[in-house]
């Protein structure tokens, strides 16, 4: 073994469980839970306790009660800026068309007349893609030799 050593009350190898004392410094104190003193376990790494050893569910919960906190605190914070969703995934899926539509070497003119739709049409399509029909969008990807979901 290792220097961790895993202790136990009785000082013998394994856990040392530990119900802590009010007020003595570096013990930890001890959590009540309907009425009952609950105590944990411990590892210790020479004289010094390293790991603590406590219930799934405790540990679910402390996990999900430092998640809220982090995440009211961003919410708090002021140089933080937002980003609505749906104005983000209209950008992305703008941002892919057009960059498709190079990557094929095509100008919005070009895929317009392959569609036989006007450029400004392939334009609009570009800057709200939300606004287009399915249909149009699968025209659009199979003139662009991409996957409609590519797109989208």
């Amino acid at each position: 073994m290792s220097s961790v050593a895993v202790r136990k009350a009785a000082g013998k190898r394994g856990l040392r469980r530990h119900a802590g004392r009010a007020g003595k410094a570096g013990r930890p104190r001890a959590r009540r839970e309907g009425g009952q003193v609950r105590d944990h376990a411990y590892i210790m790494e020479g004289s010094r306790r390293t790991h603590v050893i406590l219930p799934i569910e405790e540990y679910e919960q402390l996990v999900k009660k430092s998640m809220v906190e982090t995440a009211v605190t961003r919410l708090q914070e002021k140089d933080v800026q937002w980003v609505d969703a749906d104005a983000l995934g209209r950008r992305s899926a703008s941002e892919r068309i057009v960059s498709a539509r190079r990557a094929a070497g095509l100008t919005q003119k070009q895929v317009g007349e392959r569609l036989g739709l006007p450029q400004s049409q392939i334009c609009r399509v570009e800057r709200n893609p939300d606004h287009t029909s399915l249909r149009t969008l699968k025209k659009i990807a199979a003139a662009l030799g991409v996957d409609v979901s590519y797109l989208v």
